[in-house]
């Protein structure tokens, strides 16, 4: 006898996800079945949940729950939820186009430090012609990255084919692909900072992680790096980021992600003449690969097997 799709539940404080996924529920039909919160479902029913930035008793209601997706690349939001308990899986989106997304999203800031594209729009909106010698080479701009996942490892074997050094950075030793140079733990961490112009963050946010993006860290950069922020608001001190600016230690940074988002409109962040600013839209995952998680994880919970893509809850990720 073919067995009834798994019952998933859209448990969410700050988007409307049955209206977001709107079309992938549609494709989904038949193949996984969708309610609401608190919508008279029998809560027993409920094997699995569609999650970002859940209610603090949002698993609490649910006692069979198997496993929670998030729709990003992230699952912080749902790992720090207080009634998120143990036996329960939290999956997360992983997508080959995301990482490429977000490699010419850094590359991009890379190579405007480089070649001082800041300088000449300033020059243009100052009318001034005035050449820069066409700024240094690939090779003389050494690039740092924090965190050597999927999103990391594809950055950084983009920009070191374009002829950058590259150095990354994780929290345990991992085999890196040719013009890639691996480093780890706190001395590790120390000798790649120390050796990293630019300084790409791609960490997951975990307890270790949060304030990372700090005027110690800075400090053991050369003067005069460049930060590029695309990780988790939470991994930044911004005041830091500020003095790291106003000392010269920063020459620039290219922020995504903020503590508070939409930025408050009042944040000295937004004319700030060294910092280029993006609403956290450095990348995202499609609505194809968010359905694609759903399903793969309503038939894992169905025949009682561990979800692909499931977050390691001991490491944050």
């Amino acid at each position: 006898m073919p067995t009834s799709p798994a019952t998933c539940v859209f448990l969410s404080r700050t988007i409307n996800l049955r209206k977001y996924l709107t079309n992938e529920i549609a494709r989904l039909d038949g193949k996984v079945h969708f309610v609401d919160h608190l919508d008279g479902t029998d809560p027993a029913r409920v094997d699995m949940a569609v999650s970002w930035h859940p209610h603090a008793d949002a698993f609490d209601h649910y006692p069979n729950l198997k496993a929670a997706c998030s729709i990003g690349a992230g699952a912080d939001s749902i790992l720090n939820c207080p009634s998120l308990r143990d036996g329960i899986d939290v999956v997360r989106v992983v997508e080959p186009a995301q990482a490429q997304m977000m490699s010419g999203f850094v590359i991009w800031n890379v190579i405007y430090h480089q070649r001082q594209f800041g300088t000449y729009l300033q020059n243009q909106r100052d009318h001034v012609w005035k050449r820069l010698g066409g700024g240094r080479r690939p090779s003389e701009v050494p690039i740092g990255i924090l965190g050597y996942g999927a999103i990391g490892a594809r950055v950084a074997s983009d920009l070191a084919m374009l002829g950058f050094p590259v150095r990354v950075w994780s929290r345990s030793a991992k085999p890196t692909t040719p013009g890639v140079t691996g480093f780890h733990g706190s001395d590790g961490l120390d000798v790649m900072l120390a050796g990293s112009e630019v300084l790409v963050n791609l960490l997951p946010l975990t307890e270790e992680t949060r304030g990372i993006l700090n005027a110690s860290l800075f400090a053991k950069m050369p003067r005069g790096s460049y930060l590029i922020q695309v990780g988790r608001g939470e991994h930044s001190v911004e005041q830091d980021i500020l003095d790291a600016l106003a000392s010269g230690q920063l020459s620039g940074a290219t922020l995504d992600v903020f503590h508070t988002e939409p930025l408050p409109k009042d944040h000295p962040f937004w004319s700030h003449p060294q910092i280029v600013l993006t609403p956290h839209d450095a990348c995202e995952v499609t609505m194809t690969a968010i359905g694609d998680t759903i399903l793969a994880t309503a038939e894992a919970v169905k025949v009682g097997v561990q979800p692909k893509d499931s977050v390691d809850r001991s490491r944050g990720y």
